[in-house]
Parts: structure tokens; C-alpha cells; sequence
């Protein structure tokens, strides 16, 4: 007579500890943070692995799958120092399984900056104050991204997430953005007002 007791307790006890490892996992996620340089064409990187033998530089590709990068400058560091590693294809490189700091240089295309994740990673971008994310036109931040602004520059981070995304600009773009919007107002008020004055002419 108690087992469907104890039956209605499984359930209960499994929903816990789900409820618990959802809480945790934000917790649990391993550090990546990149620092976007002055010119906006390049970063560096410093992301942390835990008992890992391999890592592979990659960004996302069209689909969401991990495409391979070239980077610079790569170091592995672990708890009694710089330790070497081996490079292998497809921009992967192999170290005996530890816990490690991994630091490289990378290249920017077109004021844009993505990561992809094999697990959940607190991430955190940071920007020059020569750039600026705010507006909705010229920039951009992935979903989960929060904004602060702290000793003149521009703080996004993510927690627990796989992917992220930034979209920045400076004030060069900002300025074409007015300059076109302007012109673009100015054509369509003349068009709009050549049209009120053919409808007033056809009436008289």
C-alpha cells in the first residue's frame, strides 16, 4: 500500500533537482571575455576551460554551425604557468587535461563581433567608448545581452549562454545615418508636396 506513494514522490524529488541544476547552471558557466580594439578590427580573448584537452577557435557560420578561425598570439596558461600546446587542423589545438586560461588575438569584420560555445559561458564584450551599441539602426546585441557603461566604455554581458553577438558603431556611421535619413525626408516632402499641388491644379 506505500508504493504509490513512493511513486508520487519520484516525480517530486526529480522536479527538484531539476529545478536546482537550472538554478546552479548560471553559476556553474565557465568565464569568456573579449576586449574589442580601439579601431574596431580586431580583439583579444581570454576564456577559461575546465578539465579540457583540446579547444578550437571558431565563430558561427550561416547556420549556427562552428566555423574555424585563424588567431594570434595563443597562450595557454594554467595554475603553475604558461604551459605549451600542440596545434592540430581545422584551427584546434591539444594540452595535457587541466584547467586552463586561454588567451589569443582575433580579427573583426565590419564593426561586428560573434562567439559560439560548445557549453554555457558568462561572457563579457568590451567596447571602447569610441563605439556605442545603443542605437536600434547601426547596432545590435543577441538575445540574454545586458549594457552598462563603466570608465569610458561600453560593458555587454551574457550569462550561461552558448552565443553571442555584438553589432557596434561609431559616430562616422552615425552621422551617414542622419545625413541619409535627411535626404530621404527632404525627397519625400517635395514629392509629397508636388503631388498636393498637381491634385489642387486638377481641381480648379
Amino acid at each position: 500500500m506505500q508504493s504509490p506513494n513512493r511513486d508520487r514522490r519520484n516525480p517530486a524529488c526529480l522536479a527538484l533537482c531539476l529545478a536546482a541544476l537550472i538554478l546552479v547552471s548560471p553559476v556553474l558557466a565557465q568565464n569568456a571575455t573579449f576586449s574589442i580594439n580601439e579601431n574596431g578590427t580586431g580583439y583579444s580573448a581570454v576564456i577559461e576551460v575546465t578539465d579540457s584537452d583540446r579547444f578550437q577557435f571558431t565563430k558561427p557560420g550561416y547556420l549556427g554551425e562552428g566555423v574555424p578561425i585563424t588567431v594570434r598570439d595563443i597562450r595557454v596558461t594554467g595554475d603553475l604557468g604558461e604551459i605549451s600546446y600542440e596545434e592540430q587542423r581545422n584551427s584546434e589545438i591539444t594540452f595535457p587535461t587541466g584547467d586552463y586560461m586561454i588567451s589569443y588575438d582575433g580579427d573583426l569584420d565590419g564593426h561586428s563581433f560573434s562567439g559560439l560555445f560548445t557549453k554555457p559561458y558568462n561572457v563579457t564584450v568590451y567596447l571602447p567608448d569610441v563605439f556605442n551599441v545603443d542605437n536600434p539602426l547601426l547596432g545590435y546585441i543577441s538575445q540574454g545581452g545586458s549594457v552598462s557603461h563603466k570608465e569610458n566604455q561600453t560593458i555587454i554581458t551574457w550569462e550561461g549562454t552558448r552565443y553571442a553577438e555584438v553589432r557596434f558603431y561609431d559616430e562616422d556611421r552615425m552621422v551617414i545615418l542622419i545625413a541619409f535619413g535627411t535626404i530621404w525626408l527632404t525627397l519625400m516632402i517635395i514629392l509629397l508636396f508636388g503631388y498636393y499641388s498637381m491634385r489642387v491644379s486638377s481641381r480648379e
